[in-house]
């Protein structure tokens, strides 16, 4: 296919277009760590991937013919109601609080005096995930996507729809690493983990949906997204040796279940608008 009909083929239908680009960049990069290759290309290989999104966000926009310049500029829109970065903060802490409370039931013993150690690694790890680490996806994902399919389907469609190829997109991710976080030996004991892991993703792109349509800025996504991710990786008050094996599972479950109890609140509080304009 030429160049006009890689042209004509996003024109006619973006949004595919965008998610055929995203998985193929992000894929082939993580094919790297998913075929055991060595450092520092393993690690390469991590962290281009996590560029995919953004990356076909900007070769779709091209071959659209929108401008490059104003997709880019959203992603730093920073010009926004202060209380908004409180807001983006606070959802991406919330279901983790929540979790916390949900684990006790489940046998999982959480440790609150864990917390104090962990708060030193908050801020840098939360730039660093911001730049490439999670939040980094973001202009793909909510910067080109949603809107599109917003303009089509009612914003939970297209939330739902967006959240289930957000969260397909990570498999290579658990097919690469069956053994760092949940301690499961073959992919085939990966159906509980990748189940949980959608359930979990297309809860917090509720969560990503709402904070996009009432600021329209990437930024703030990038913000609560990275938030999100931060928060999961130090305040969930658990031991590590609690995260994996047999105790990955009970945990994922419990912020799951946080994030939707998160997510059903906007959902209702919204009207299923979740911040759309009529």
């Amino acid at each position: 296919m030429g160049s006009g009909g890689l042209h004509g083929a996003a024109s006619d239908r973006p949004v595919a277009t965008f998610f055929g680009l995203a998985y193929l960049f992000s894929w082939l990069a993580w094919s790297l760590p998913a075929l055991q290759v060595g450092e520092p290309w393993r690690t390469v290989g991590y962290v281009v991937g996590g560029f995919g999104p953004a990356v076909a966000g900007a070769v779709t926009t091209w071959l659209v013919g929108d401008s490059v310049r104003d997709w880019a500029r959203q992603i730093v829109r920073w010009r926004v109601w202060p209380g908004w970065y409180l807001v983006a903060i606070g959802l991406a802490v919330l279901p983790v609080a929540i979790a916390t409370l949900v684990v006790l039931p489940l046998g999982v013993d959480a440790d609150l005096g864990l917390l104090p150690d962990r708060l030193p690694e908050l801020l840098p790890t939360f730039v660093m995930i911001a730049l490439i680490g999670g939040g980094n996806e973001e202009p793909g994902w909510r910067g080109f996507a949603l809107p599109r399919l917003e303009a089509r389907f009612a914003p939970v469609s297209a939330t739902l729809l967006l959240g289930v190829v957000w969260g397909l997109w990570h498999l290579p991710l658990l097919a690469a690493e069956p053994g760092t976080l949940h301690g499961l030996a073959s992919l085939a004991e990966l159906g509980p983990v990748v189940g949980l892991t959608l359930a979990n993703v297309v809860g917090y792109a509720v969560l990503l949906t709402y904070v996009y349509n009432v600021t329209r800025s990437v930024l703030l996504a990038i913000v609560l997204h990275a938030g999100f991710n931060t928060a999961n990786a130090l305040l969930v008050a658990i031991p590590e040796t609690a995260l994996t094996g047999d105790g990955y599972l009970p945990v994922l479950a419990a912020t799951t279940v946080g994030v939707w109890l998160v997510a059903l609140g906007l959902l209702a509080a919204t009207r299923g608008r979740l911040g759309a304009s009529s």
